[in-house]
């Protein structure tokens, strides 16, 4: 089996390479914002949206402070290609208490939810699927907030999200992995697309080499039957790689590079809400 070695040497290596290469695709290229896009946000972060908390530059107003820097900038990071690729926006806002904004409909979390979400204007239009997450840390409430695009029928989505991956973490007060996870599912849920390593892609490009150094190995053994099988199991796998690439080509191609410049009624991307979403409690 010496010459087995010999040939699965460099076919481990470009395994490891394509391994490697479709992680970092799955990360996404590092945030670049051009100056037509820098321009924007300033002119957001200069409105005046009082009575409500001001929001910060990006998709994540820690006003509670419940994030380290480094959970912070990678929610960041994590919404900003969710938006690049999808057209989604999905806002993050911590808060410390809704009572702290008098003068705002603040009886409940849900009335203030929607009331934010409309002077915010989160969502582009006219699909109007913009997400908000608010986290009210003294009233332990959390609510994920719809756009009007989406209907009643996702409400009960909503629910399950916070109460099976953010309420749990919430209860042992780590804010941070619930914020985290729940930004994750909210992405998967609402904006059909993974945070994360695109794992069906990895798959697929380490089975190709594997795939094909058995071919190799039943070929010479004269197994050419088995060889055939795995050749076409080979070439099916490309073909799958190659729609999955060419998927990710395309929500790079249409999807906004710059939301924020719509400017709707709040600033944002001009989204407003039908009061859809869940709270929940801890």
């Amino acid at each position: 089996m010496t010459w087995l070695l010999k040939i699965s040497r460099p076919w481990a290596g470009i395994a490891l390479f394509l391994f490697l290469v479709a992680t970092g695709t799955a990360r996404g290229d590092d945030r670049q914002i051009d100056p037509l896009h820098s321009e924007n946000i300033e002119r957001r972060v200069q409105r005046d949206y009082s009575p409500f908390p001001q929001p910060d530059a990006g998709y994540v107003s820690d006003h509670a402070n419940i994030l380290s820097d480094d959970a912070e900038e990678r929610i960041e990071q994590w919404l900003w290609q969710v938006e690049k690729k999808t057209g989604v926006e999905i806002i993050v806002m911590s808060i410390y208490s809704i009572e702290d904004y008098p003068g705002t409909p603040n009886g409940d979390i849900e009335t203030f939810a929607t009331a934010l979400f409309d002077k915010y204007g989160i969502g582009n239009m006219p699909q109007n699927d913009g997400v908000l997450l608010l986290v009210s840390v003294k009233d332990r409430k959390v609510r994920i907030e719809l756009g009007g695009g989406y209907g009643s029928v996702r409400d009960r989505d909503a629910r399950r999200l916070i109460n099976d991956i953010i309420v749990p973490a919430f209860k042992g007060a780590d804010y941070g992995k619930g914020t985290m996870q729940g930004v994750k599912a909210i992405a998967l849920e609402f904006a059909g697309t993974r945070i994360g390593p695109n794992w069906p892609l990895i798959f697929s490009l380490s089975a190709v080499p594997i795939l094909g150094l058995i071919a190799l190995s039943l070929f010479i053994s004269g197994k050419r039957g088995w060889g055939w099988v795995c050749v076409g199991f080979v070439f099916i796998l490309i073909l799958f790689i190659f729609y999955l690439f060419r998927k990710a080509a395309r929500f790079k191609a249409t999807g906004p590079s710059d939301s924020w410049s719509a400017g709707g009624a709040g600033g944002f991307g001009g989204g407003f809400s039908g009061g859809g979403g869940a709270t929940g409690d801890w």
